[in-house]
């Protein structure tokens, strides 16, 4: 598969989240952020963190990663998987240690936490679609005896109950209701 196109697109779509994330922000930032950001031991424990914020800004931060997820498994090798969850953490810590030098953007561990989920969901909405186009190949396949076609698999005649008994002594297996070993 020639991955080209869609290492375009991830270019593209890196640099989309790039401006929104670390450009000039269009609006004034309320900031709550501690000193040196995420490189300060004290704000991943602060409750300031973790308690302020609005839910549409945790959410967006989740949803505008999925897309780096899905796209860096899509350019990662399947086997190789592990690398798309950390190439979307190395992202977002790289946009997040960037904002430390802008004086309108906020270094926020809680950012880094939830761009890091949706980079996680991304790269498993993939393994799943994968998963799934395999499951409906396999199933869709048949086995059959090398050689065989279709109709030849189509004229096997089916086997009746009683020639699966076999025949034991006298015609009799010995297994089966009375009604069988009669008739």
């Amino acid at each position: 598969m020639d991955r080209r196109p869609l290492g375009l697109v991830a270019a593209a779509y890196a640099a989309v989240v790039l401006w929104v994330t670390v450009g000039p922000a269009p609006w004034r930032t309320a900031t709550h952020q501690i000193e040196a950001g995420i490189l300060n031991p004290g704000a991943w424990t602060s409750p300031i963190t973790w308690t302020t914020g609005y839910l549409s800004e945790m959410v967006f931060n989740i949803a505008i990663f999925v897309p780096v997820g899905v796209l860096a498994a899509l350019l990662i090798r399947r086997r190789r998987w592990p690398l798309a969850l950390l190439a979307g953490l190395a992202f977002t810590t790289i946009i997040e240690l960037s904002q430390l030098l802008a004086p309108d953007r906020v270094s926020d561990p809680r950012d880094l936490v939830m761009n890091t989920a949706g980079s996680v969901v991304g790269v498993f909405l993939v393994l799943v679609a994968r998963m799934v186009h395999r499951a409906g190949a396999v199933a869709a396949s048949e086995i059959r005896v090398p050689g065989e076609s279709l109709a030849d698999s189509a004229s096997i005649e089916p086997v009746h109950p009683r020639e699966l008994i076999g025949a034991g002594a006298g015609g009799r297996s010995g297994t089966g209701s009375a009604a069988d070993r009669a008739a």
